[in-house]
């Protein structure tokens, strides 16, 4: 299949595709799927305003696109990886074309999206809306993995919503995209996770990514076996839309005990894009 998958250009999307695209390639070979990534730069369409959230766009996004991704990059081609491996690294690796664009809907774009003909388009984290033109070009449709539980969570930052109304559980939803309106189509998979008290957003998450992999993956193999997954339309009498939090929406969730980042945790996810040192023989 021609699979395209249009992310942010973030941590958590990252982490996403270096579990999709390995399990696209079982053999270690490159995969029989044709791979292609285009970028937002944004979940929100816009840079992120006020401290808070200045705060964690360096973190999900400027401290690895700027420093730490083109440290890793500058390695020759035969040094070792981490077990995560940059955008660029899995671009590489996968024979999978990476580009940022401006808007996904622009004349230009669409006829890239023409010209490589997706059988199914996968939106993570993407910050531009799907309009009329791009959804009628993929054979399959469109899925989107959405950070939160649909519907009562639509629009940005899900997950920090349900910590600050303390919720017991949180999650993510994949759903699919038939339309220009914001996470309204048919559910195709729902999954829910503990709050955990006194874990910070980034962990809450960041934990969602490893399982949404596997609910796509699981996906994208009915659909090549020809089995379109089941999905299930929302219910518009329990949905909300949250947009972009407040300063005073941050002060009051650090208050309740969740913390913005966790460095320490944070930290443990760095690492594992450095190379890990060869053992020392006796």
């Amino acid at each position: 299949m021609k699979l395209l998958f249009c992310v942010n250009r973030d941590i958590y999307a990252n982490i996403a595709l270096n579990r999709i695209f390995p399990a696209l390639s079982p053999t270690g070979e490159l995969p029989e799927d044709d791979l292609k990534v285009l970028f937002s730069e944004s979940v929100a369409g816009s840079r992120a305003h006020g401290a808070a959230l200045t705060y964690l766009r360096f973190y999900e996004q400027d401290l690895l696109n700027e420093l730490l991704f083109p440290q890793l990059e500058s390695a020759t081609p035969d040094e070792a990886t981490g077990s995560l491996l940059t955008f660029k690294q899995l671009s590489q690796r996968y024979a999978a074309p990476m580009r940022l664009i401006d808007s996904i809907n622009a004349p230009d774009v669409l006829a890239e999206i023409g010209d490589f003909a997706p059988d199914l388009i996968i939106s993570i984290r993407f910050g531009h809306i799907f309009k009329a033109p791009v959804l009628q070009i993929p054979r399959l449709g469109i899925l989107n993995l959405h950070s939160g539980l649909l519907p009562q969570y639509r629009g940005i930052l899900a997950t920090f919503w349900s910590l600050l109304h303390q919720r017991s559980e949180y999650g993510f939803t994949l759903h699919t995209i038939t339309d220009g309106t914001i996470d309204t189509g048919a559910i195709v998979d729902r999954q829910t996770f503990p709050v955990k008290p006194g874990e910070s957003l980034f962990e809450h998450t960041v934990a969602l990514y490893e399982p949404a992999a596997a609910s796509i993956l699981r996906a994208i193999a009915a659909y090549r076996t020809g089995q379109i997954p089941t999905a299930l339309p929302q219910s518009e009498a329990d949905s909300q839309y949250y947009s972009l939090p407040t300063p005073e929406d941050f002060e009051q969730l650090i208050a309740q005990g969740h913390p913005i980042l966790n460095r320490i945790a944070y930290y443990q996810w760095l690492t594992q894009y450095q190379p890990q040192p060869s053992p020392v023989l006796a």
